[in-house]
């Protein structure tokens, strides 16, 4: 049978009932997927390899729904690589993350090869059956698709340099063991890639020689089904070595649809299928209740959106969804990234993400929309469609399985245009985050953002009580977020790394220190307010301190005023132990930053409205600094400059209290 990602208006034959889930699934904790979807049901409802696709075949009028402009782009950007030589994989590549830190080299090849034969496949389906005069590019791309996949089935391994585990050792080796496959994202990424060659073009391979089919599912099954079914040291699958994030979902909504498409075998099938599930719910079990996700908006296209995708290819595969997706969870789940858009392209960004995510699915988002019922999630996901609504051809790595999902969903062809949702508040309080908009609806005036949390988040940075302030769409008190990835990001020198210290986050300095690392190091009495005319963020920070700060209390209040005198405001009060020797607070900044009299200072952006900085000029002197960006990933969001400023207490006292105030600055 041949999956259609069901309407979710239809009924569900097996569904507990009208009104939501029951039983195992229901109730505001998670979703027990092994429960909801025993191996019972597995076993007796798990289709055979060849009855499911997740696409329909090439006849299909689904195909056609982009029109015949997708289909040219498609085929000329296919086209274009015809006759070069793949990109190359030498073992120096591999070995210079190993040697010097490097991964980017050997990803950007792997990801090059990948997007390259993906390309293939889409034109090898889009020109199936074509006229007789395109039959010569139907044939070409055919051969490139075999070319492309008889080259992945060479790689020694599938896993990324940064990932593999005899490189990180020990034995701390340059190379991949291809006698142990390393099971990460590279390597299920691989193996959903060619289980979709496999069910859109293998008859073509086939035609050619039924060797390529045969030895791809061969190279799927040794270096990545077969791994994870027999071996338990996958830290991303329980937890047990490591922090559960979008490792997870991502990682298994791949490994489902590399099942379903290349397992020959019925008992393993069944058994992979009941494995997944047991992941899924170890993620589901340790996600935060409220569906926020700490690794922030631009990870939660994995994170989140990869958790629906999981569902999705289970209830399709299994022919019922058992009210999986009316469970409070997955429902706020969806409505993470409406909570934290800015606006223009811009995040609410905390942790390792960029505050301009990057690699959108809004098509994904609009089904995660219609199948939990949430029209503003959907909306969004129109939103972020732009006029052209084109697929991101250009992309690597690029993505297939979504971008077939965005070409063959008909209703998210025929939905019309939309504008963002644009809430006035949200409270996440098991993430501890608040946005808040002085006027929902509109991206004009100011928004604020706050976080509470602890220093041991996925991605953290040393960040707890940090906040953001936009205006008009535009994030002028910043999160940096993070550079290109290194060995050193993931390693011991995390912390070492500008970006990831307290010290260029918009938290206090005490006594000298900054905050540590580590679980403990958190937020305590974190609560929320919401009134019309305001919504604030109140956190005791002393326990983000180490014990040498000498902190008694640091209670931290963020707040948006709305109103004729709309405005931020941050209000710390301290007490220490002894009078400290110093204090300071930081602000990191988005634009040009010029001090003027009497404690005030402008900042202003490139264009548009800025801000107005208020703060005790008694009691704390003010400098700005330029921090210099040479990374291309902090470049491309914030350009080749941003800016501290750094409030010093002029004569610290042992107990103490501020405000800063940050207004928009006139037309």
């Amino acid at each position: 049978m041949t999956s259609t990602h069901p309407d979710p208006a239809a009924p569900d034959p097996a569904a507990p009932g009208a009104e939501g889930p029951v039983g195992p699934g229901d109730g505001s904790g998670y979703p027990r997927l092994t429960e909801l979807f025993p191996a019972s049901l597995v076993r007796a409802r798990m289709p055979r390899i060849g009855e499911w696709s997740p696409v329909p075949p090439p006849a299909d009028r689904r195909w056609r729904a982009g029109g015949a402009g997708t289909r040219t782009r498609v085929v000329a950007a296919a086209s274009a690589s015809l006759g070069l030589p793949w990109p190359g994989l030498p073992a120096s590549l591999f070995a210079r993350f190993a040697r010097d830190g490097d991964r980017s080299g050997y990803q950007a090849a792997a990801f090059a090869r990948r997007a390259r034969l993906a390309r293939a496949v889409l034109a090898t389906a889009l020109t199936a059956g074509a006229p007789a005069a395109a039959a010569g590019d139907a044939d070409a791309f055919a051969d490139e698709v075999m070319d492309g996949v008889w080259a992945l089935c060479e790689e020694t391994t599938w896993a990324w340099p940064a990932h593999e585990f005899r490189v990180l050792g020990p034995p701390h080796g340059l190379l991949a063991d291809p006698g142990r496959p390393t099971l990460d994202l590279g390597a299920s990424g691989t193996a959903v890639l060619l289980a979709l060659t496999d069910t859109l073009v293998g008859d073509a391979l086939d035609r050619r020689d039924p060797l390529v089919r045969s030895r791809l599912r061969r190279e799927v099954s040794a270096r990545v089904l077969g791994p994870y079914l027999e071996r338990d040291e996958w830290g991303w699958h329980d937890g047990s070595t490591a922090k559960l994030n979008n490792w997870n979902p991502w990682i298994h909504s791949e490994l489902l649809l590399a099942t379903a498409l290349t397992e020959e075998s019925d008992e393993r099938r069944a058994a992979l299928v009941c494995r997944i599930l047991q992941g899924l719910e170890n993620y589901l079990r340790a996600h935060p209740r409220d569906g926020g996700c700490d690794e922030g908006p631009h990870y939660w296209w994995r994170a989140g959106a990869s958790l629906f995708e999981c569902l999705e290819t289970l209830t399709s595969l299994l022919g019922t969804d058992a009210g999986v997706f009316a469970h409070p969870l997955v429902r706020a789940l969806a409505r993470y990234p409406v909570s934290t858009w800015i606006g223009d392209g811009w995040a609410v960004n905390f942790a390792d993400g960029p505050a301009r995510p990057r690699e959108t699915a809004p098509a994904l988002l609009h089904r995660f929309g219609r199948r939990t019922g949430q029209p503003e999630v959907s909306a969004h996901a129109r939103a972020l469609r732009g006029p052209d609504g084109e697929l991101p051809l250009d992309e690597e790595p690029f993505d297939l399985r979504r971008a077939l999902d965005d070409l063959l969903d008909p209703e998210w062809h025929a939905a019309p245009p939309a504008a963002f949702p644009l809430p006035g508040h949200t409270w996440l309080p098991d993430t501890q985050v608040l946005v808040a908009r002085a006027e929902p609806g509109t991206t004009r005036g100011l928004l604020v953002a706050a976080k509470g949390g602890h220093n041991d988040e996925s991605h953290n940075h040393n960040d707890v009580g940090s906040f953001l302030v936009a205006l008009d769409a535009r994030p002028l008190v910043i999160d940096a977020g993070v550079g290109t990835y290194r060995r050193e990001t993931f390693g011991e020198d995390r912390y070492g790394i500008w970006s990831m210290t307290s010290a260029y986050h918009n938290v206090p300095v005490v006594n000298g220190f900054g905050q540590p690392p580590g679980a403990r190091f958190r937020a305590e009495a974190v609560a929320a307010r919401h009134r019309a005319d305001l919504d604030e963020l109140t956190c005791d920070l002393a326990a983000a301190y180490p014990p040498e700060a000498g902190l008694e209390t640091w209670s931290r209040t963020v707040r948006l005023v709305r109103g004729a005198d709309a405005r931020a405001e941050v209000t710390d009060a301290w007490r220490f132990r002894t009078p400290p020797a110093s204090l300071a607070l930081h602000l990191l900044v988005s634009g040009t930053v010029t001090i003027g009299p009497g404690g005030t200072a402008a900042v202003v952006p490139a264009d548009g409205r800025g801000l107005r900085l208020g703060w005790d000029h008694a009691a704390f002197d003010a400098r700005a600094e330029p921090v210099p960006l040479d990374d291309p990933a902090f470049t491309r969001v914030w350009g080749p400059v941003i800016h501290r400023l750094v409030l010093t207490a002029r004569r610290p006292a042992g107990e103490g209290g501020h405000t800063l105030e940050a207004r928009p600055s006139a037309p």
